[in-house]
């Protein structure tokens, strides 16, 4: 789980990150210069204009080995503050605050305490046996002694269901002594976007804009989901307003709750096999008549949408018939799903993710991108 306002999609970046005066004496350059990298590529994608992140109060902490400190998130609706606790070496981070179990109150049940951890916006609310044997959060009864050991040395780790599939980890001592509500345990050290990217196959697939550009979106969708005919209306002003410094190219994510959806995604494949434009003129179609297409008349709509965009009809027949197109979406999606794309559609700029048909939080992550190096 992400905290709120760092999934939340704001506006276009002007990303400003205090120096190290903002540090505790216990941060050398190098650990400032790597935690400032860190936030920016996790989270830099969904922050505001405005935003300030200073990081004070680094410090060690109660558990020997580690060190603890607040990221403060500022802009002009106000700021937000959230603890991190991480390892001597700084490499690895768990964002969350931690509380001291031994300030629980105990309640009118016996045996069982209660206390809260601080979120952004408010606090959550646990309760705990007096043993610390057992944590009670959000009706689920946990159990503390199958926590695993976690990278953080010091730290168990297990979790609790928020509802549906959802599940949050959920961290404590060796001691039971502190708790933390966080999410996960990050590597510092390693770029999660190079990560990511590394993992995305950029060999024969549709693009548009500029070759060997300095920033790749690549976009997963479904040509059935109204939010992505929203992307794709948000190309053309990418494209313009970053002429010659980024490329789009597009990737196949089909929902299974779509029931034309996939035969779409087949269809468009089968177009790009006759170049790059041909797909493109299709993929346009097929958004532009979302509406007017249904699982009955699909087959027929697309055959219409193939003369339409110059195809040779009976090369595009074959092609819709074949196992290797229904392959090659079934290959874009394991992608997607490796790589953790949720929902449709979702840009991965440099390897950085957003989520929807967020057109700011896109030239947010595009203006990241853009600022390294120059």
């Amino acid at each position: 789980m992400k905290f709120k306002f760092l999934t939340s999609a704001l506006l276009t970046i002007a990303f400003i990150i205090v120096g190290s005066q903002a540090f505790g004496q216990q941060l050398s350059k190098e650990e400032n210069a790597r935690l400032q990298t860190f936030f920016k590529k996790n989270f830099g994608a969904n922050m505001a204009p405005d935003t300030v992140i200073e990081i004070k109060g680094v410090e060690d902490s109660s558990i020997k080995g580690l060190k603890k400190g607040t990221f403060v998130v500022k802009t002009t609706q106000g700021s937000q503050e959230i603890g991190f606790v991480m390892s001597q070496d700084g490499k690895y981070l768990l964002m969350g605050n931690m509380v001291d179990t031994t300030g629980f109150k105990v309640t009118a049940i016996k045996n069982i305490k209660q206390g809260a951890i601080p979120i952004p916006r408010g606090e959550f609310p646990v309760l705990m046996t007096t043993d610390g044997k057992f944590l009670i959060i959000n009706s689920d009864i946990i159990d503390v002694s199958k926590f695993k050991d976690s990278k953080l040395a010091g730290f168990k780790e297990g979790s609790f269901n928020m509802g549906g599939r959802q599940t949050v980890p959920v961290f404590i001592s060796g001691n039971g002594k502190f708790l933390v509500l966080g999410t996960e345990i990050y590597d510092t050290t390693v770029d999660p976007q190079k990560e990511i990217m590394e993992k995305i196959s950029l060999k024969n697939v549709p693009t548009k804009g500029t070759d060997n550009a300095k920033v790749v979106i690549v976009e997963y969708s479904d040509f059935q989901c109204p939010f992505c005919k929203r992307g794709k209306d948000m190309l053309p002003q990418i494209l313009k307003d970053y002429s010659g410094k980024v490329q789009i190219a597009f990737k196949q994510l089909p929902l299974k709750n779509h029931n034309w959806a996939m035969p779409a995604a087949i269809a468009s494949v089968c177009a790009y096999q006759q170049g790059n434009d041909k797909f493109w003129a299709f993929h346009d179609k097929l958004f532009d008549s979302q509406k007017d297409i249904t699982l009955e008349n699909s087959k027929e709509k697309f055959n219409q949408f193939a003369k339409e965009s110059g195809l040779d009809t009976k090369k595009f027949d074959v092609c819709l018939a074949s196992k290797e197109a229904a392959a090659e979406v079934e290959t874009q999606m394991n992608e997607a799903v490796g790589i953790g794309v949720q929902s449709t559609p979702t840009f991965v700029v440099n390897g950085m993710i957003v989520p929807g048909a967020n057109l700011e939080g896109v030239k947010s992550a595009i203006e990241i991108q853009l600022s390294e190096g120059s």
